[in-house]
């Protein structure tokens, strides 16, 4: 039996999602969700600009991922917690894709918005692996507007998978191509994926940073569930136990002498300023020890 499965680091994930090399991986998982052909998604998907701005005066303007096809939007959301403020968030990004449609002087012509949302958590508690959603009108089910769609899928109920029964899926299965998110084993990873060159790409993208850095390309699953429930302030959105996660992780990184400020923000998510700010309070704490 595996030991619990930690999951990929959302910076890491991002890098997956808007990589060129990880195009076919990419439209493999949209095809799959939205049961269409890879081969016309691969043909018409577009990476466009994450940053959504409507307003310069809104919060969370730019998106984890969003692509443009000739029918709709589609944002890939990356969620570790289920939290009052991603959900806040994941609204606000459907809102922004709307709204950057609205031209002045232009008739609306909208494109539906698709939002896949890669989840830690059971969204509705139903023991299911994938959700799908509409706005809806509660008494008769009747579909409102059709121009969106949530797609939410359950990384947990992945996780505690076995990698026996993954490895006898194949890529038209979204838990296949979902699985390299909750297995930080490379071996496994090689064992599951060695005969599909498009996931030798992907399994490259997560072993980009090589030996020293691979401990901290898995958030601990454990730790994240255990985590403080309360949100940091409004500047950055992150929860309390993630933040101080990060500022250990780039501690630790500093102290070894591991990766370039680059890197480490890389790995972290946190700040330049940030991590020159740690840099200084260690070196004036080596100086004190003196």
């Amino acid at each position: 039996m595996l030991k619990e499965k930690k999951l990929l680091n959302d910076e890491y994930a991002k890098k997956i999602f808007r990589s060129e090399d990880c195009r076919e991986y990419v439209a493999s998982v949209i095809a799959v969700v939205l049961n269409l052909k890879k081969e016309y998604v691969m043909e018409n998907l577009t990476l466009i600009n994450p940053n959504v701005n409507i307003n310069e005066n809104v919060k969370d303007q730019e998106v984890d991922t969003v692509y443009d096809t000739k029918e709709n939007y589609i944002n890939i959301e990356i969620n570790y917690r289920n939290s009052k403020v991603s959900k806040i968030k994941n609204s606000a990004y459907i809102a922004q894709l709307y709204l950057k449609q609205v031209k002045p002087g232009e008739k609306y012509q909208i494109k539906p918005i698709v939002q896949i949302n890669i989840n830690n958590y059971d969204y509705y508690k139903k023991n299911q692996f994938i959700y799908h959603s509409y706005v809806m009108e509660e008494e008769y089910h009747i579909v409102r507007d059709k121009n969106i769609e949530i797609y939410d899928i359950n990384l947990d109920l992945l996780s505690k998978m076995d990698y026996n029964e993954i490895e006898k899926k194949n890529e038209r299965d979204l838990k296949w191509l979902l699985y390299i998110f909750v297995c930080e084993d490379k071996r496994l990873r090689k064992e599951v994926y060695g005969g599909s060159e498009m996931m030798k790409k992907v399994n490259k993208k997560v072993e980009d940073y090589g030996e020293a850095l691979d401990a901290y390309l898995f958030y601990d699953k454990k730790a994240l569930d255990d985590a403080g429930i309360y949100e940091m302030g409004v500047d950055d959105g992150m929860i309390q136990g993630e933040k101080k996660k990060a500022i250990d992780t780039a501690k630790k990184l500093l102290q070894l002498g591991i990766g370039t400020i680059e890197q480490i923000i890389e790995v972290t998510g946190l700040t330049k300023e940030e991590i020159k700010a740690i840099q200084k309070e260690e070196n004036a704490s080596e100086k004190s020890e003196e």
